[in-house]
């Protein structure tokens, strides 16, 4: 019993280890938000840590050559580290790392409590095992899903994210509706969300199919106890496998020799097992977890060494991928936190240029950030349906380039940036005098005053030519029961954000934002979704 204990223990250590880690990184992000900074660990968020993230954004990455909102390099470093884990040993990130699968760990010896001996025996068998497919389900929905929104769809939805934020304002009833289910099922069945829902648990269970170092049983030496498939936590028979290549291994080594079999080198971590200590070829625990901590952190480490580790935007936008602009950077994709700086190096609009547009100093231009447009303009525009911020911007630069671009219903632009996209021949005289019509707001020293406060008429070089779209009143301000009563439909409006609508009483820009949807981009979306039917 002693090597058991020893095994056990090691395992604990390393889950609680980066259990804690994470922890810490959370709380640095949302004390990071209040001002206080905590070294070491400042700018990473949970989905900056989340390998998951660097494999759904990598269809994004290749087509348009960004990280989907919210996932960074940091999070493909993780996937290529968990891959080469997975290689070696199969699932051992579910079974030694992931925090989640720690935390419902945690709770199986109270469900074990209640239940007694029908812990883990309350579901029927069959249930049980189509049950376990489902996670290949949401797996490939998942990852359809975000390749077709580029959104982070699972956000809401996710109880590993509502488990670390649930003191943040940021988890959607959903998440916690999620978790909760988590932890009731917790109480009847071991780790039941790795079994059944897990879209990363999925993937990485295929590699028990491939992995170089299997879970091996000798059938010479085995006594058939079944000590090996009550210590599994996934509920495997070992017992009648020579090789578990069961998908859902999560190699956590609770059910070998060192752990559970009574007797030695029978269900061992390795290529070749058996009673002769001169051909056996095994893994043990304190190796593996040796080789987890020196790939998972030393990978880390080496990724800050050559400057690949980074847990915040890079402020690269993604491309245009189809029509004939496709390869060219998106003015769409113009965040808040982009320098006039950043836009020239990626658009080639002068950052002085769009410091004149706006009214800001052109020796500063370079550092400026968009969001500061926003800040600037939104107390002179108090009182009007117009906006002057990061969508301006975005419209501004593809008005300057020749772009088309479906701006925001209260997007308007300063009469100076109208005026200087005339003087550079950026726009045709018909351009110029519709925006100056109906998009034009006068800022000066002493206020704002649009020129004209009538609904938005179709400008040329603009997207939203379609009758039934352009009808519709969608404002910064307008909710989804609004948008319903002008003859939307609800599986319209969901196909448009990825997601399920939270509540009809919320203000679509709210949710767009808390999901890190551009409030354009699920324009876009809805108008092709309403062309489409």
């Amino acid at each position: 019993m002693r090597n058991k204990t020893r095994v056990d223990r090691l395992r604990t250590i390393v889950q609680t280890g980066f259990f804690i880690i994470v922890a810490i990184i959370v709380i640095a992000h949302s004390l990071e938000e209040s001002g206080i900074i905590i070294p070491f660990v400042s700018g990473a968020s949970l989905h900056a840590i989340c390998p998951f993230g660097g494999i759904v954004s990598l269809y994004e990455l290749i087509t348009a050559g960004s990280f989907i909102p919210k996932i960074h390099a940091s999070a493909l470093v993780l996937a290529v580290l968990v891959f080469v884990l997975t290689l070696l040993f199969g699932p051992v990130f579910c079974g030694w790392v992931c925090p989640f699968g720690t935390f419902q760990q945690w709770l199986a010896p109270l469900g074990s409590r209640l239940f007694k001996k029908r812990y883990g025996k309350i579901l029927p068998k069959q249930a049980d095992t189509l049950l376990r497919f489902v996670r290949y389900g949401v797996l490939i929905w998942l990852v359809y899903m975000t390749a077709r929104s580029a959104q982070l769809v699972f956000a809401d939805y996710d109880p590993y994210y509502a488990l670390f934020n649930f003191w943040t304002g940021e988890v959607a009833v959903t998440g916690f509706i999620a978790l909760g289910v988590v932890i009731l099922l917790s109480l009847i069945v071991e780790r039941p969300f790795c079994r059944y829902a897990c879209p990363y648990g999925a993937l990485l269970g295929l590699f028990n199919l491939i992995r170089i170092f299997p879970l091996k049983r000798a059938e010479a030496t085995c006594i058939d106890c079944k000590a090996c498939d009550r210590a599994c936590p996934m509920g495997i028979e070992v017992s009648t496998a020579q090789t578990v290549r069961d998908h859902q291994c999560i190699s956590c080594l609770r059910c070998t020799s060192e752990a559970a079999c009574p007797v030695p080198r029978t269900v061992e971590l390795g290529r070749t097992v058996g009673s002769d200590p001169g051909t056996a070829r095994v893994v043990r625990a304190r190796v593996v977890a040796s080789i987890v901590l020196v790939v998972m952190l030393g990978g880390i480490l080496g990724a800050m060494a050559i400057g690949v580790w980074t847990t915040e935007s890079t402020k690269v936008p993604r491309m245009i991928t189809e029509g004939e602009l496709a390869g060219v950077f998106d003015p769409a994709d113009i965040r808040g936190s982009y320098t006039f700086g950043d836009i020239e190096e990626h658009f080639a609009v002068p950052a002085e240029v769009i410091a004149r547009a706006y009214g800001f100093d052109p020796a500063a231009a370079a550092g400026i950030q968009a969001k500061l447009v926003g800040e600037t303009f939104d107390p002179l525009l108090e009182g009007t349906p117009y906006d002057i911020g990061t969508d301006s911007i975005r419209w501004f630069v593809s008005l300057y380039l020749g772009y088309p671009y479906l701006y925001e219903e209260d997007t308007a632009l300063p009469v100076m940036a109208v005026e200087l996209l005339k003087q550079e021949g950026r726009i045709s005289e018909q351009v110029y005098d519709q925006i100056r019509s109906e998009r034009a707001a006068d800022v000066s020293a002493s206020g704002s005053m649009p020129v004209s406060e009538e609904p938005p008429a179709a400008v040329p070089g603009d997207s939203s030519e379609t009758a039934q779209f352009s009808s519709l009143t969608l404002v910064g301000k307008t909710t989804f029961a609004q948008l319903i009563e002008q003859g939307v439909s609800a599986d319209q409006i969901e196909q448009a954000l990825g997601f399920a609508i939270p509540s009809e009483r919320a203000v679509i820009r709210d949710i767009c934002e808390e999901a890190g949807l551009e409030f354009s981009v699920f324009k876009t979306a809805l108008q092709d979704v309403m062309e489409g039917q």
